[in-house]
């Protein structure tokens, strides 16, 4: 880790703050490898996050920067840590800059309802609670919607010009360039925000075999569907050995699913999704992926068409587009130098370029290797 030097002169920066001269403008919980990311930001990511020592260590490490990225997909395994700390922040005399990236948050947390349901009508007003305690003129939030750059301040209460959309990226990570089969069966996975019982009714009536990598108690009745949790490769190999991949999604204030529908149209795989919102952003209908509306009766008649071979030709066009615009407009590179950009490190082109310092020594990664954000959505 550089930086963590207390004798490190400083200097100002436009926005007033003082700058430890050998520290890198910007701190950030989201460690890469990216040497343009790595030029402008010093990354900290402890093994035990959420404890008294790391919120000390983070307090020290964020004096004097122009900015810090914290992450704000961080849930309870994480104990909320960059949101807590975010809290404390704004707590202080002179909060430094702050852009929150992935802040697709709900009211009302599936997660948590679940776990505490006696609190579940209580958990809109917490959760609105929590993100007024953070914000103020120094925070802004990145989500990964235009929908959500739209809605997201009167959701939240939080003045809607400190909110910029930043794509997701998509998570294949040592996956890219796997393997791929078509075994004949549509794949569905993740649980955030999906809609089974949707997709349950549309395969009514159907002979169209489908597996789930997701939390869903199939109806007897779909004998050709079978549902289970499993571990990510497992997730991964089925997508990769699928002939489709459906996302059906409920209506809801906050994107979800990007992971899952990228990471399929990264694979060559043709993407159906129902409409929510986001949705539009990463895909063209017709021309990489399908998006129909939150309905049964077009959901099943967009899964007959896909598994039609008389289509085969049309999906493995569309696979060879969805591929081909993913893995150029949607790459952890992209992701990283749009947060960049919003947080006024870079500008266009230099996003682009190539870095020319000499390699930056490694950042601290997370336990599993992966970015934070690797997660099945």
């Amino acid at each position: 880790m550089q930086g963590g030097n207390n004798n490190h002169k400083t200097g100002a920066t436009k926005t007033g703050a003082r700058v430890h001269a050998s520290r890198k403008p910007a701190l950030a919980t989201m460690p890469t490898n990216d040497p343009v990311w790595n030029r402008y930001v010093d990354d900290y990511l402890p093994a035990n996050g959420g404890t008294f020592k790391d919120y000390v260590a983070l307090f020290k490490l964020a004096r004097g920067r122009q900015i810090l990225i914290l992450n704000g997909s961080v849930g309870r395994r994480q104990r909320y840590r960059d949101l807590v700390f975010a809290i404390l922040l704004n707590c202080t005399r002179h909060p430094p800059p702050v852009l929150i990236q992935d802040a697709t948050w709900e009211p009302g947390s599936e997660a948590l309802a679940q776990e505490f349901p006696l609190l579940k009508r209580w958990l809109p007003r917490l959760a609105r609670l929590a993100i007024s305690a953070l914000d103020g003129p120094h925070v802004r939030y990145a989500v990964l919607s235009t929908d959500e750059v739209r809605t997201f301040g009167q959701v939240w209460g939080v003045d809607p010009e400190r909110v910029v959309f930043q794509p997701f990226p998509h998570t294949l990570g040592t996956y890219e360039g796997m393997a791929t089969t078509d075994e004949g069966y549509v794949f569905a996975g993740g649980n955030s925000m999906r809609d089974y019982g949707l997709l349950g009714q549309a395969l009514v009536g159907t002979d169209i075999p489908l597996r789930a990598a997701a939390r869903w108690n199939v109806p007897a009745a779909l004998v050709n569907v079978q549902a289970s949790s499993t571990s990510h490769d497992t997730f991964m190999r089925m997508m990769a050995h699928s002939h489709a991949v459906v996302v059906p999604m409920r209506r809801c204030v906050r994107s979800a699913g990007q992971s899952t529908y990228l990471n399929g149209m990264a694979l060559h795989k043709p993407v159906i999704v129902t409409e929510a919102p986001g949705v539009h952003d990463y895909i063209r209908h017709g021309e990489t992926g399908i998006i129909v509306p939150h309905d049964a009766q077009q959901l099943r008649a967009a899964l007959q068409h896909v598994m039609d071979p008389a289509n085969a030709d049309f999906y493995r066009a569309m696979g060879e587009r969805a591929q081909a615009e993913v893995l150029s407009r949607f790459t952890e590179i992209t992701f990283r130098h749009g947060l960049l950009r919003h947080a006024g490190l870079i500008g266009e082109e230099a996003s682009l370029e190539k870095a020319t310092a000499p390699a930056p020594e490694m950042q601290p990664q997370s336990s599993s290797g992966a970015p934070l954000y690797a997660t099945p959505r």
